[in-house]
């Protein structure tokens, strides 16, 4: 793929790639007919990535995951009257964005979704792999709590420690079970 493009009247997807076989730069247009400002962007993307009826002309194979929904994501914002483009590149980045402070349990599939290709993406991006001259084998970090701020553990209290001691030692003195 050399570049994507697209249309908001009617939803449509432009692809330009040149083609293996000729050396010529071609267009293809993907009229997205039945997408709507309703459509789940997750679930559109990944059926027009592993669209299994095209396989043979289906270029969006070829096209990331996560680039297409953001690209989905442009045209269904598009898709609401008198919205600026700035506005689009705003609400993009807000969409891009990962808050660290967001309880994941709370969100729904699509969503989740969504935020689990960023992340991937992003460690794909940080990862150093033993080839790179950059890697380092054994890295330790060291973790400060933040100040004013103490930090419990209710499993390894030593509480429960000594209880379950207690226990053993009582399981222990009990042999007369096995006689």
């Amino acid at each position: 793929m050399q570049k994507l493009g697209v249309r908001f009247r009617p939803p449509t997807i432009y692809l330009f790639y040149t083609d293996v076989s000729t050396g010529k730069l071609r267009r293809r247009t993907v009229v997205l007919d039945d997408f709507t400002k309703d459509s789940d962007i997750t679930d559109y993307a990944n059926e027009l990535h592993d669209d299994k009826t095209t396989k043979k002309r289906n270029l969006f194979r070829y096209v990331p995951l996560r680039r297409l929904e953001r690209l989905l994501f442009v045209v269904k914002e598009g898709l609401t009257a008198n919205i600026s483009k700035n506005d689009i590149e705003k609400k993009l980045r807000k969409f891009d964005e990962l808050d660290v402070n967001e309880d994941l349990n709370k969100l729904d599939d699509g969503t989740l979704k969504h935020k689990k290709l960023i992340m991937n993406e992003t460690f794909e991006k940080n990862r150093v792999d033993p080839s790179s001259k950059n890697f380092v084998y054994d890295v330790v970090v060291d973790f400060e709590p933040t100040p004013g701020e103490k930090q419990t553990s209710e499993w390894d209290s030593t509480d429960e420690i000594e209880e379950d001691i207690k226990q053993d030692d009582d399981d222990f003195e009990d042999d007369d079970d096995f006689k």
